[in-house]
């Protein structure tokens, strides 16, 4: 099965996360994600959560990683973000990334962080790992399993409660805030809406 590393910042916006996660719960691929990408997304939410003034914010991220534990047995790679990697990235400090990666024999990086040169770095080049942005990513997974696709959006429709949103509105928005415009395409004419 294809395995693919989701990066902090593919996690970080809701639905996006939502969406990939779905896919891969329908078995679209195999996702993975490291100990430092996992200290990463917390620390991120619960900024975000500060921000809002959220004051169920541990709780909420507590769900969430029981939720994505419970979902995904084996995702989760030892790769700490406080150790030192050397893997010749622009930046250094996205070490446990590729790290995670190269353990969890990953097929591709989904990031959208372009700072951190893993297309260049000549152990993910070696490894035939690809990186991709989410957007591309769900375009890839979409052309090739495209019942995977509306699986996944009405699936994401059926929790939703308020606001209720149908698979196309969800689509749409995934397309208008994501950039997911091939995806998109690909879906639209299937959703049978």
């Amino acid at each position: 099965m294809f395995r693919a590393v989701l990066d902090t910042c593919a996690l970080v916006p809701g639905r996006q996360r939502d969406f990939l996660l779905q896919l891969a719960t329908e078995g679209a691929f195999a996702p993975l994600w490291g100990t430092g990408i996992l200290f990463e997304l917390d620390y991120v939410l619960a900024e975000l959560d500060a921000r809002r003034g959220r004051t169920d914010s541990e709780d909420r991220r507590a769900r969430l990683f029981t939720e994505m534990k419970r979902a995904f047995p084996g995702a989760t790679i030892e790769a700490p973000k406080d150790r030192t990697y050397r893997y010749g990235l622009s930046d250094p400090d996205d070490g446990h990334v590729a790290h995670t990666a190269i353990i969890g024999k990953a097929n591709a990086i989904v990031t959208d962080d372009a700072r951190a040169g893993f297309p260049a770095a000549p152990v993910l080049v070696h490894a035939h790992i690809r990186t991709v942005t989410p957007a591309q990513f769900a375009a890839d997974i979409v052309a090739a399993q495209p019942d995977a696709g509306v699986r996944a959006l009405r699936a994401m429709s059926a929790r939703m409660i308020t606001p209720q949103r149908s698979p196309a509105m969800l689509l749409e928005e995934l397309q208008q805030r994501y950039s997911m415009t091939v995806a998109a395409a690909i879906l639209r004419p299937l959703l049978g809406q």
